[in-house]
């Protein structure tokens, strides 16, 4: 179980990466297509490091699909929900509409066990509805309309998300494919 964390924990990199990739590729997040092909990018950007952290684990490919079209939607959704504010408050928001998609997309892509979709999607939406909480809170320019949350909060997430990999999953059916 530790050298499963020591895989987990850079999968932080994913996100400011991610963020990285799809602000030079669309800017901001100021409209509904630079948000949605944010969104993309940051899904799969994700989602391959994870999957590339987690596939000795039996995560699949479909792990990377999943988040991809869920980022994708989330951005989608977030674009008229919070109407492109980037206050803490709208930010959480975000992040929650976010980690739940992408946590049901994530469980699902790779098990029908409903404890194994319900503890990963509710552990997601509250991991990254923090990252950007806390993003919201030590981000000195809101006005850049970043397509994720920062360091400071994709560090939160991966810790969280895995203490929830180690400690909280290994309990679920076996049919999860997540812990061996």
């Amino acid at each position: 179980m530790t050298e499963l964390l020591i895989r987990w924990v850079p999968t932080l990199l994913a996100f400011p990466i991610g963020g990285a990739i799809a602000k030079i590729a669309f800017g901001g997040a100021s409209n509904v297509g630079k948000s949605v092909g944010g969104g993309l990018i940051v899904g799969l950007t994700v989602g391959l490091i994870q999957f590339i952290a987690l596939k000795k684990y039996g995560v699949s490919t479909a792990w990377i699909a999943a988040t991809a079209i869920a980022t994708t939607l989330a951005a989608l959704i977030n674009s008229y929900a919070f109407s492109f504010k980037f206050d803490s408050a709208s930010l959480t928001g975000s992040g929650l509409v976010a980690g739940l998609l992408v946590g049901v997309a994530q469980a699902l892509s790779q098990s029908r066990d409903i404890k194994f979709a319900f503890v990963w999607t509710v552990s997601t939406m509250v991991a990254w509805a923090l990252a950007w909480f806390i993003t919201s809170k030590v981000i000195v320019d809101p006005e850049a309309q970043y397509q994720i949350f920062g360091s400071s909060g994709a560090l939160v997430a991966t810790v969280g998300l895995g203490v929830v990999l180690k400690y909280a999953l290994p309990w679920i059916n076996s049919s999860a494919n997540l812990i061996k």
